[in-house]
């Protein structure tokens, strides 16, 4: 297994226009790690998150200087296929995103647009991704059913598992467990302790003891800057 790290920052700076959001930041996030990102709202966590996809592209006046690497390419090269990144590296938002779909065709929408010739493959990519999200058990005998009559919960879990069934090397999630119950928090903190054997994640979380129960490393946000949560220098 290659020691290249999975995602990578040198001399990064992320602006909205005039304004600074971080300032020359550097960071490597290892293959198979779980990283919480922490700090302030607006401290800049989000933004960041969101650069390693490029799903901060069309806000106006954004702009990135220096190099963010994915697997050792630079992901702001011209010539850079913005859709097969984020095949490669999924984003699973704060609120459940569900499609007015049933639970099975929710799972396979990604898969229809990235493999539109393995169809013979689907029900069986659907299954694993609905196990690996923790989710199987609890829906198997009602694919047919509409996503949105699952709770809060098991719909964040169903967006995890769409994004699992393309199969992405990263996972960023963007504060997954603050509109869910303690209970349903808890069970998305397994799920993501479970993925790191497979892909590596990079979540955004407010809770720092949330954050101890997770990840391998704590990154805090603030001053236009990114600290280990010791303190120390990224």
């Amino acid at each position: 297994m290659s020691d290249q790290p999975v995602l990578s920052l040198e001399a990064v700076t992320l602006r909205y226009g005039e304004r600074v959001v971080l300032d020359n930041v550097y960071g490597a996030f290892p293959r198979n790690s779980v990283c919480a990102l922490t700090g302030a709202s607006g401290s800049g966590k989000s933004t960041l998150l969101r650069t390693f996809c490029r799903m901060n592209d069309a806000l106006p006046g954004f702009r990135v200087e220096g190099t963010v690497s994915v697997m050792g390419q630079d992901i702001y090269n011209e010539g850079v296929d913005v859709y097969t990144l984020r095949r490669r590296v999924g984003l699973i938002f704060q609120k459940p995103c569900v499609f007015p779909k049933s639970i099975y065709h929710n799972v396979v929408f990604g898969l229809r647009h990235h493999h539109p010739d393995k169809k013979n493959e689907f029900p069986g990519r659907v299954e694993q991704a609905l196990k690996k999200a923790f989710l199987w058990n609890e829906v198997k005998d009602r694919l047919d059913d509409p996503a949105p009559t699952l709770s809060q919960g098991q719909q964040q879990r169903l967006a995890i598992a769409r994004t699992l069934a393309v199969d992405p090397d990263i996972l960023l999630m963007d504060e997954p467990t603050s509109a869910l119950d303690p209970k349903s928090a808890r069970a998305i903190e397994e799920l993501i302790l479970s993925l790191k054997s497979q892909h590596t994640v990079v979540w955004v979380t407010h809770q720092v003891e949330q954050a101890r129960r997770t990840a391998d490393c704590i990154l805090r946000v603030e001053g236009g800057g990114v600290v280990a949560d010791k303190g120390q220098p990224l």
